[in-house]
């Protein structure tokens, strides 16, 4: 396989991870330190079939992922890939009353094809990670 397809494949899995989201805004979050990108199935990706995996796991006290399950996926085939890639990744893990605390996580993995949204690539881009919305009719649309 062409190692720069596959590194433009792993780069799209890798920018489509959506932040972890567990706990109210309030609350600290662990920090990701290293966060290697799921693997996109072949034969997915060869089918042009994109999806998402909903996961749970707990950042222990030492920044390990522990007790990594899926909790919903478009399909079967993303779910091994990204268990596999979620138990390699390591946090800064939350500190309470300067305590290291385990911390639920809850996050969805997004595994897009790249050359499928290049119309959408410079929207994407110069929105920024969180752009603000400016009308209500945004707000509700991001919801």
């Amino acid at each position: 396989m062409n190692t720069r397809l596959t590194s433009v494949y792993a780069l799209a899995a890798a920018l489509s991870l959506a932040a972890p989201v567990s706990m109210p805004a309030s609350d600290p979050r662990p920090v990701p330190v290293s966060q290697c990108a799921p693997q996109y199935p072949h034969a997915l990706r060869h089918a042009e079939v994109e999806g998402n995996v909903v996961v749970s796991y707990t950042v222990t006290a030492q920044g390990n992922v522990a007790n990594a399950v899926v909790v919903s996926s478009t399909d079967k085939a993303f779910e091994h890939a990204t268990l596999a890639a979620i138990r390699q990744w390591k946090f800064t893990p939350v500190t309470k009353d300067g305590v290291a605390v385990s911390t639920p996580v809850r996050q969805t993995i997004n595994f897009q094809l790249p050359y499928l949204h290049a119309e959408n690539a410079t929207s994407i881009a110069s929105a920024g990670a969180n752009p603000i919305p400016s009308t209500a009719r945004e707000v509700a649309a991001n919801r």
